[in-house]
């Protein structure tokens, strides 16, 4: 099972609840556009604070690069550049549950910005959208994550 399958046929709209690296709760919605008969998907993701400030908007897309593995390249609104992150790791767990982690650079490496981004699909169709990272001369840690379950369109 490839997670650029199941995002390309499962369902292209979730919301839900998550926390921040601020200990803010927020609202998580992420919408999943397949693209040219499921080559790549355009994921594009808003977090929203109960005040209504939206604290986080990434768009990412989703596909294969030249060298056959897949790659996230997600534009923030925190981040000034584009980073490429490969897959790193993937997680086939029970049936039709799937775990992939993205990363842009080694966790321990202390003198460059790293980050993961992790894509997790449950078998009840709900998905769990998180962001790990590190500054440089920071440790790397868990940041934000946010649990959505399938909304309609």
């Amino acid at each position: 099972m490839k997670i650029l399958t199941v995002l390309s046929s499962g369902p292209k709209l979730f919301r839900g609840e998550g926390v921040n690296e601020e200990k803010e709760s927020f609202v998580g919605e992420l919408r999943v556009t397949t693209l040219e008969g499921g080559r790549a998907v355009l994921l594009s993701y808003v977090a929203t604070l109960a005040t209504g400030t939206v604290v986080h908007t990434e768009s990412s897309l989703l596909g294969t690069g030249p060298d056959g593995k897949l790659c996230l390249w997600p534009v923030m609104s925190e981040i000034p550049v584009v980073l490429p992150h490969p897959e790193v790791l993937t997680e086939a767990r029970a049936e039709a549950e799937l775990k992939v982690v993205f990363g842009s650079g080694p966790r321990n490496e202390l003198t460059s910005f790293r980050e993961e981004i992790t894509i997790q699909v449950n078998s009840d169709q709900s998905l769990v959208y998180a962001h790990a990272w590190g500054l440089p001369g920071g440790a790397f840690e868990d940041r934000s994550s946010c649990h959505m379950v399938p909304r309609e369109a």
